[in-house]
């Protein structure tokens, strides 16, 4: 981005007020010392000062109404009036200037900031909402901090003790055949760093309420979704219970119709018998226990009984549960096929 300034080297009186300076309500003699064809000239280092923090403040306006956050006010009051830019060690890298139509000029640009802005800002930067962190290890977002992310985002430059520096500044002066000077600045970084900085101080509130409103709701929710998980739990749990309860019962039944199956066998008939109704309660409670160990998620939908739909409010003692209710299950059909067998037999 660059800005230009023009004044007139030999405006007239008439003249001097039609000089475009960007600046407003500027005086014929603030005009007349912009005469100067030179990169260190007082007039025109003031000129581009005062350019500089129109920029930081247009910036800075910018941020803060794309952020959305209800600033400090005082605080902001407070910066705009003292923030300072400051260029120092000017050097003019044209040769033989006077006969130039174009001076090309450096210096070093130093933001100096209200005292404790830089502290409040870094803190300020720990607190601020992160809209693109979801899901993400909130301790490992803390560890980050502002001189991590201007090490990342602004290498060249460095914040310490309420000051920005680093970097370079840039700008040039051009005249014309009519010896008008054009003076031509380009926006460094600072001024972006300089922006987020007082950003952050000013937001820093803002972060605070907004994080505290945003634990305040998620607690809510965690709360409001713990009660509601207890109470879907407490409705697996009951389902468990009365089907456990239903092949308990059916258990009891099926072992007395065998019972009462095999007592009918004459003497002889269960010596004959004997091995082999050992054999199939062997063969019975081994197949029952690898059937039980089956885990309900590998169940086609068909094979899931009402209960099992509960399944994903299941603890480690519901799965076990469920083990034992499949076991019995699965022993209360081989008992009944077994019943039907012997019955046979003796018919």
């Amino acid at each position: 981005m660059k800005s230009v300034f023009i004044t007139g080297v030999v405006c007239s009186s008439l003249l001097l007020t039609a000089c475009d300076f960007r600046k407003k309500d500027t005086t014929t003699a603030e005009k007349a010392k912009l005469q100067d064809w030179s990169c260190s000239a007082p007039a025109n280092i003031e000129q581009i000062q005062n350019h500089l923090k129109e920029d930081y403040l247009s910036q800075l306006d910018q941020r803060l109404r794309q952020s959305g956050y209800e600033s400090d006010q005082v605080l902001l009051e407070k910066i705009r009036k003292n923030i300072k830019f400051e260029m120092s060690h000017i050097a003019t890298h044209t040769e033989q200037p006077e006969q130039a139509k174009q001076l090309e000029c450096t210096s070093l640009l130093v933001a100096t900031l209200p005292k404790g802005l830089q502290k409040r800002a870094e803190n300020a930067y720990l607190e601020e909402p992160c809209e693109e962190c979801d899901g993400e290890d909130s301790e490992s977002q803390s560890t980050y901090t502002l001189q991590d992310s201007i090490k990342n985002e602004w290498s060249s430059l460095k914040l310490q003790d309420d000051k920005i520096s680093g970097s370079d500044f840039k700008y040039s002066l051009e005249r014309s055949d009519n010896d008008e000077i054009s003076l031509s600045v380009e926006s460094p970084s600072l001024i972006g760093l300089s922006a987020k900085v007082s950003e952050l101080a000013v937001n820093y509130e803002a972060y605070q309420k907004r994080n505290k409103a945003n634990i305040e709701a998620n607690q809510q929710n965690v709360e409001e979704y713990n009660k509601e998980n207890a109470a879907q739990m407490a409705l697996a749990q009951k389902a468990l219970d009365i089907r456990q309860k239903e092949v308990d019962a059916e258990q009891k039944a099926v072992v007395e119709r065998l019972n009462s199956t095999w007592d009918r066998f004459s003497p002889e008939q269960k010596t004959v018998q004997q091995q082999d109704q050992s054999d199939w309660f062997e063969k019975r409670d081994v197949d029952c226990k690898v059937i039980s160990q089956k885990r309900v998620y590998d169940l086609k939908d068909s094979e899931i009984e009402t209960y099992q739909r509960q399944r994903d409010y299941w603890n480690n003692d519901m799965e076990k549960q469920n083990q034992a209710i499949q076991y019995s299950q699965c022993f209360v059909q081989k008992t009944k096929e077994r019943t039907v067998y012997l019955s046979n037999l003796f018919n």
